[in-house]
């Protein structure tokens, strides 16, 4: 009976310890399981361009640089990002910095033009290496011919710093070529000719140019053709008359001169100064000197302005 017994009980336990378990009840609901987070996909180049772009537009330089340089983070080939960092950089002054952009936007796509117009604004902005800088306007020019115009600015002031009369010449045939009735083609031929040391031939075709008048520009580059050949009333006529076409709001000056004011008035008193008018020449150099950059010729013409103004002595003689 008492094995009976003890069989029954362990056949019990063996039910038992076969039957699902139980879950034991608790007063608090289980917690829910998180479900799996999606992985982060990585954002392109063009996305933290398109935001430097939104911020340049704005005049936030600081977050556009940020933006452009996250570009070029997840991708350093990417130039489009490249360009408008060492547009910035540049701008900023950082040379070193600028230069690097610009030859690593060339390095990735030597076929872009405007890489190559980054490179010569470095070199011209950046260097003052007006040859490197001819270089590269004119490799952007011959990959990106649409590059011309907007470029000629560029490349005839690195032509003109860099004394390179032979580019000066090409550049003025080349914007004839393409505006024959435009009169700045006159101006770009007459200060070619000018650096080549031919001035009447200079006269020669501003006066031309200006038979049924003309902008300022041109005057005032006529001028300066009669100043080298040592006309001085003839110079002192086209200085006045770009002077009043200034005063009516002629602004054609702005193309080649950041305070083309200190400019003319620096003109006007030298040939003052050549034609005998002596205070109005001082008058002129010192407010010249009062709005520009210091001239140090200024400071000698004015002191002979100045002793042009003392009255000779009066000869005396002894019996």
């Amino acid at each position: 009976m008492m094995r009976a017994s003890l069989l029954g009980l362990v056949l019990l336990l063996l039910v038992a310890g076969c039957a699902a378990p139980q879950p034991t009840l608790s007063p608090h609901p289980p917690a829910a399981s998180p479900s799996p987070q999606p992985t982060p996909v990585p954002l392109g180049p063009e996305v933290y361009y398109r935001a430097g772009l939104d911020r340049r537009a704005v005049g936030d330089m600081e977050d556009a640089l940020l933006a452009f340089s996250q570009a070029i983070q997840v991708d350093p080939t990417f130039v489009p990002a490249r360009l408008q960092r060492g547009a910035i950089y540049l701008a900023m002054g950082e040379a070193e910095a600028a230069l690097a952009d610009a030859q690593m936007a060339v390095a990735a796509d030597p076929a872009n033009g405007e890489a190559y117009a980054l490179l010569g604004e470095v070199f011209r902005l950046g260097f003052g290496d007006y040859q490197r800088a001819l270089d590269a306007y004119e490799q952007a020019v011959r990959l990106d011919p649409s590059l011309a115009d907007p470029l000629f600015p560029a490349r005839w002031q690195a032509a003109v710093a860099g004394g390179r009369v032979e580019r000066m010449l090409a550049l003025a045939r080349a914007y004839r070529r393409r505006y024959p009735d435009d009169p700045m083609a006159a101006y770009y031929r007459a200060r070619a000719l000018l650096a080549l040391g031919v001035p009447r031939s200079a006269i020669s075709v501003l006066v031309a140019a200006l038979e049924e008048g003309g902008p300022a520009v041109l005057w005032l580059a006529l001028g300066d053709a009669y100043v080298a050949d040592g006309a001085w009333p003839q110079a002192l006529v086209c200085y006045e008359q770009a002077q009043k076409l200034i005063e009516r709001g002629d602004r054609s000056l702005y193309l080649f001169s950041e305070d083309p004011v200190a400019d003319l008035l620096g003109r006007l008193g030298i040939v003052y100064l050549y034609t005998g008018r002596c205070a109005e020449a001082q008058d002129l150099l010192e407010q010249a000197m009062s709005r520009g950059p210091d001239r140090p010729e200024y400071h000698t013409l004015i002191g002979q302005a100045m002793i042009c103004q003392m009255p000779t002595p009066a000869l005396t003689f002894s019996p």
